[in-house]
């Protein structure tokens, strides 16, 4: 039997992906490539023109075996104009038409744009971690921190425009000696997360930087400590890289238990780069966080997993987006 074969796009900050596929979970063919956010949307936009016919040519099909494609982007768009609102890391894309150029430019028939979040949650609901469970609460922590909300197989956009931008939900700064409140984004993303190592770094004397076992992995510069290194020395007990990771944590349990507290999920699903650390660093300390907080009514209705479709979870939502029968 021949599938109907679709294109979904992921456009973020960093990173463009191009996928071909008919939206049930497999991958006909697959473009990453790292985007250099000082090139603005212009950059980006190049890319996917340059891109898309060689994944075509990738996956053996015809360019007219494809009509339709989905789109999750990186920041606020108009899911009803197919229009961007912003992106919070690369210039340029205001009130960009993009499912109009990409219409024109790829010779498309109908696009669909979405916010990223929004693109992978739906996805974990349908081909992944949270397939049989609403509502569902999805959360990606990487550079950045979004969130979806999808009531049985539906994406919940608010007023319109979007909701769950649980990333920029104020939050208690869990560090020592601070009474302030920050967006969520600013203490427990991994842009974050490598933020506050490469201050601790700069706060120590010279002796105490040369034996920081995060430093040495960053290669001894502060300036390139990464999320990842902080994970990796607090998995051997580093007590400056576990504390950072705790503030992390407890950061995002206060923002899940607010979410729980309003939206009674039946499932918490965590995507993105950071919630690949361990779970006994990540995933376990969270799940005890939040129901020591929960309300107790909810607080056996809920559980909280990690996603399962990887670094292609927004490009297996935005091929869903694509599928004509899908109201999304």
């Amino acid at each position: 039997m021949n599938k109907t074969w679709r294109l979904g796009v992921e456009i973020g900050g960093t990173k463009l992906q191009l996928g071909i596929g008919p939206g049930d979970g497999t991958l006909r063919a697959l473009h990453r490539e790292r985007v250099d956010p000082a090139q603005g949307a212009p950059g980006i936009l190049a890319r996917i023109e340059h891109a898309y016919p060689r994944l075509i040519e990738q996956a053996g099909i015809r360019r007219d075996q494809i009509s339709a494609a989905g789109v999750g982007f990186g920041g606020p768009v108009d899911p009803l104009r197919g229009t961007v609102q912003k992106s919070f890391q690369v210039p340029g894309w205001e009130g960009f038409p993009l499912a109009d150029w990409l219409r024109e430019r790829l010779d498309l028939t109908r696009v669909v744009v979405e916010n990223d979040a929004d693109a992978a949650g739906l996805a974990e609901t349908i081909l992944g971690a949270g397939q049989g469970a609403s509502p569902l609460l999805y959360s990606n922590i990487g550079s950045g921190i979004g969130g979806a909300l999808i009531v049985s197989g539906q994406i919940y956009r608010g007023s319109g425009s979007g909701a769950l931008e649980i990333g920029h939900l104020n939050v208690p700064d869990p560090r020592p000696g601070s009474d302030q409140t920050l967006e969520l984004e600013q203490i427990a993303s991994g842009w974050a997360i490598g933020r506050h190592a490469r201050e601790a770094a700069l706060a120590m004397s010279h002796d105490q930087r040369q034996a920081w076992s995060v430093l040495s992995r960053a290669g001894g510069d502060p300036n390139h400590i990464t999320a990842i290194d902080v994970a990796q020395a607090a998995e051997t007990g580093d007590p400056d890289a576990v504390a950072i990771l705790r503030n992390a944590r407890t950061a995002l349990a206060f923002a899940l238990n607010q979410a729980v507290t309003l939206l009674a999920p039946r499932r918490i699903v965590l995507g993105g780069g950071v919630s690949l650390i361990p779970d006994q660093l990540w995933l376990d300390p969270i799940r005890i966080a939040v129901a020591a907080i929960a309300f107790a009514p909810f607080r056996d209705n809920f559980d909280i997993v990690t996603a399962l479709l990887g670094e292609e979870v927004v490009i297996h939502g935005a091929l869903l987006l694509a599928c004509p029968n899908l109201q999304s």
